[in-house]
């Protein structure tokens, strides 16, 4: 990522429906690492996934990009934390992470992707005394009405998930019908540019 897009993602200065940041800390720390998952799980169900920052603090209404220690920033691997994933999210959710320097600091980013095939819960329960960072069985989601993760609060976030989740099923149908000659003629391509080639194949054939 270059510095600027990260700059890009800094700017407004608050967090988005698909961007969200967390503080400084190792992966080590169980409830910094609970919260990052659980914005991972929320990224995941979203369409198009989004973007978890670690290294800017909030205090209040304000955030500060602050960076990671060297010692903090070594912990954030990503095979350590795709481990860490793992132990949450059923099913697995897919991520790319990147280590980027910006002016004297550096973060952590984690570009989520959207779920595969069906939505993804939380396998495990994870308490920070008294406070539930993550339930089993919840579906987490980015919320229209707030840019917070949340278990799903409105049917306007649930009927965004479902539709996602339809898109998938019927992409998925119309490829193993294509594949299965169910559907031969079956394309992503518009109808005009798939009748323009049949018409070339046919008028091919006469010449």
């Amino acid at each position: 990522m270059k510095e600027s897009e990260f700059e890009e993602i800094l700017t407004p200065g608050y967090e988005t429906r698909g961007v969200e940041f967390k503080p400084p800390g190792p992966r080590t720390d169980k409830s910094l690492f609970a919260k990052v998952t659980r914005a991972a799980l929320g990224m995941a169900n979203r369409r198009d996934g989004g973007t978890i920052v670690i290294g800017v603090r909030s205090v209040g209404n304000n955030l500060t990009p602050v960076g990671l220690a060297d010692a903090d920033l070594s912990t954030w691997s990503y095979d350590d934390v795709s481990t860490g994933f793992a132990a949450y999210a059923d099913p697995s959710i897919a991520f790319d992470l990147e280590k980027v320097p910006y002016k004297t600091s550096q973060y952590v980013v984690l570009r989520m992707h959207e779920f595969e095939d069906i939505p993804v819960l939380c396998k495990k329960d994870y308490n920070n005394n008294d406070e539930v960072v993550l339930r089993k069985g919840a579906c987490y989601v980015r919320s229209r009405h707030k840019p917070e993760t949340s278990e799903i609060p409105t049917q306007e976030d649930m009927r965004d998930l479902l539709d996602l989740a339809t898109d998938k099923s019927v992409r998925k149908f119309i490829s193993r019908s294509t594949r299965t000659g169910l559907l031969p003629f079956a394309s992503s391509e518009p109808t005009t540019q798939l009748d323009e080639e049949l018409y070339k194949k046919e008028l091919g054939d006469l010449i």
